[in-house]
């Protein structure tokens, strides 16, 4: 004897849609759509993209007042002379030698003033490393932004 079940198909076709709706707010949080949800994944996944770029990385990076402090590591096996660093055309000239494998501290002076009151977060979407070696000169512009929240101190 078959019972009539159309009351079943109902409440599960409404489960499905709820969880694929709660997927969808989930992926799209994480993608950056809502500041507060996803900021963090957009912070990490750029920390992860400076960390692996060539033949420079920055391993660490963060703005006190008009001030970014860098981390530059060499990954390469190379001698390489970093000449220069621009952020969002803010340029610091040096001439800093790195040996293969060496990390050294930089920073880059009259950005936009960070602090955690007025302006407590910040993005520089144009980042140019400069650096010449014994056989090169070269430019690396990064295809992620620097962002990050601002350190208070």
């Amino acid at each position: 004897m078959l019972k009539n079940r159309s009351g079943q198909g109902a409440s599960e076709y409404l489960i499905i849609l709820a969880v694929v709706l709660i997927v969808a707010l989930v992926a799209i949080g994480l993608l950056g759509a809502f500041p507060s949800f996803g900021g963090d994944a957009r912070e990490s996944e750029t920390k992860q993209y400076w960390a692996s770029t060539h033949p420079f990385a920055i391993v660490d990076f963060n703005q006190q007042t008009d001030t970014m402090v860098l981390s530059v590591k060499n990954v390469g096996p190379d001698r390489l002379t970093l000449t220069n660093i621009t952020i969002s055309n803010v340029s610091n000239a040096t001439s800093v030698i790195f040996i293969g494998g060496a990390t050294k501290t930089l920073s880059v002076s009259g950005l936009q003033r960070c602090n955690a009151t007025t302006y407590d977060y910040f993005q520089y979407d144009n980042v140019t490393i400069s650096y010449t070696s014994s056989y090169i000169n070269n430019r690396f512009t990064g295809a992620k932004p620097l962002l990050g929240p601002c350190v208070t101190g």
